[in-house]
């Protein structure tokens, strides 16, 4: 069963994340992504896109079998992408899909702590 559209809203003018654990049966997986690519063209061409990764589980036994990971340049200008119609038109044909049973957990996050090579944390 797909889970209904969410759209976090982000609210600041500062740099966010979006992480989005995202469950989706191993076996659909191909066509997914299929879908998920065109979502995210819709995206490319986003004023503050830093950039978006979809990452893809090892093991069928995961529970979580996707992630995506998009930043921005600021939470207003995700939620200024967000709101473009043809991008959730494309969102509801992947959650309306009848061959694909998606969980997705969308969040905004800002960094708490980095830690980069040769840097000691305190």
């Amino acid at each position: 069963m797909t889970r209904p559209e969410q759209h976090p809203v982000a609210g600041v003018d500062t740099p966010i994340t979006l992480i989005n654990a995202i469950s989706v049966p191993m076996a659909q997986g191909d066509r997914f992504l299929r879908r998920w690519r065109g979502n995210a063209q819709h995206m490319a061409d986003a004023p503050g896109l830093i950039r978006a990764r979809m990452f893809r589980a090892f093991s069928d036994d995961a529970e979580i079998t996707f992630c995506n990971v998009a930043e921005w340049t600021s939470g207003l200008a995700f939620d200024a992408a967000h709101r473009n119609p043809e991008w959730r038109a494309a969102v509801r044909r992947l959650l309306d899909d009848p061959e694909l049973d998606v969980v997705a957990r969308p969040m905004v996050y800002d960094v708490a702590v980095e830690v980069t090579p040769g840097v000691r944390l305190i």
